[in-house]
């Protein structure tokens, strides 16, 4: 198993599969300047393998994040650069062609649900608390309101950034911000099962879908013709397809249905 350890958070790469660690336990896992350096180097080590097909990014300790660290921002230490450097480890997460899964317990607040926003699948245990209070600080949360808006609609993302209120696991869900909540001892286990689930799928299939989903509220219909076109050339001629076609055949032949 390969990993990276950094100062605030740590990537295991263990075959297919990568575990991102958000590991500033102490504060929440709460994002100061190291943290957020730490998350460009992080993402951009995830983006340059191929071999990576799913990511489960999860915090260790009692909290996936509890935001970004509010001593720096009373302070004034958040800066303009602060913020792209921000936008630029969360954008390199949301665009990463492995799908990606965060493993939400505890404090999911600000920052920390602008993390799992990025992230393709989010699943929750019963006890984690959601919100995306930015407003309330006089704040905009980064482009959190956009990719919130995507996921569940723009009514309902403007009533969370708007009020700012904190949200259980279970209005998460029937907001289909969530994919899944479970117990907090079943978070690690149903995180690796969906994970597992994912990883049995063709990954050339898998990434270019994708591509696609993340691509529907901007590109044109033309656009994602041609790319839809070239993605199922790519798919035909990956070696996960043919084995996919194999198996069919022999259970055909298995079957007595060759013709």
């Amino acid at each position: 198993m390969e990993t990276l350890e950094l100062e605030t958070m740590r990537c295991e790469v263990n075959e297919h599969l990568a575990r991102l660690r958000l590991n500033r336990p102490d504060a929440l896992n709460a994002a100061n300047l190291a943290w957020v350096q730490d998350l460009v180097t992080a993402t951009s080590y995830l983006a340059q393998s191929s071999e990576i097909h799913v990511v489960i990014v999860s915090g260790e300790g009692r909290a996936f994040c509890s935001g970004l660290d509010t001593k720096e921002l009373a302070k004034g230490k958040l800066t303009r650069d602060w913020f792209a450097t921000w936008e630029k480890g969360v954008s390199t997460l949301a665009t990463l062609d492995a799908v990606t899964i965060a493993a939400i317990q505890g404090y999911c607040l600000g920052g920390g649900l602008q993390v799992a926003l990025a992230c393709d699948l989010r699943i929750a245990s019963s006890d984690a608390i959601l919100s995306i209070p930015a407003v309330r600080e006089g704040l905009v949360a980064a482009l959190g309101p956009m990719r919130l808006a995507h996921i569940i609609g723009a009514g309902p993302a403007k009533r969370l950034c708007f009020l700012g209120r904190r949200f259980s696991a279970q209005e998460g869900l029937a907001m289909d911000l969530l994919a899944e909540v479970c117990q907090p001892e079943l978070l690690e286990q149903r995180a690796l099962a969906m994970a597992n689930e994912l990883l049995a799928i063709p990954f050339t299939a898998l990434k270019h879908t994708k591509r696609q989903i993340d691509q529907a509220f901007t590109q044109d219909f033309e656009s994602l013709l041609n790319e839809m076109v070239d993605a199922e050339e790519d798919c035909l001629s990956s070696p996960e397809h043919k084995a996919v076609m194999a198996e069919y055949l022999e259970e055909l032949a298995r079957r007595g249905k060759t013709h």
